[in-house]
């Protein structure tokens, strides 16, 4: 298990939770989370994110990132508060310190 603020990931069961409470997240989003989260307060490069979450190589423009963040960030609700935009970077999750 791994958390970080109001997450909570079971990575033998790939199940994910808000405050003890089960939320429903695909295997990318929970994959996407999780390598946020586990870099928890440190921005991560669009490049970086697409690379180890999809397998993509490094000349892939891709909105695919864009469009999972927004369906992940309506699952979480007030908590997507936690998932940062870092502009002209990419995303960080925020550290629970």
């Amino acid at each position: 298990e791994f958390s970080n603020g109001p997450f909570m990931f079971d990575k033998t069961n790939l199940k994910f939770y808000i405050d003890r409470e089960p939320v429903d997240l695909t295997s990318t989003e929970f994959k996407l989370l999780l390598f946020l989260s586990e870099r928890a307060g440190h921005a991560q490069s669009r490049h970086d994110i697409l690379r180890t979450v999809w397998g993509y190589g490094d000349d892939v423009h891709s909105r695919t990132l864009d469009t999972h963040m927004k369906r992940m960030r309506q699952k979480l609700g007030d908590a997507a508060e936690w998932v940062e935009t870092v502009r002209g970077v990419g995303y960080r999750v925020r550290t629970d310190s």
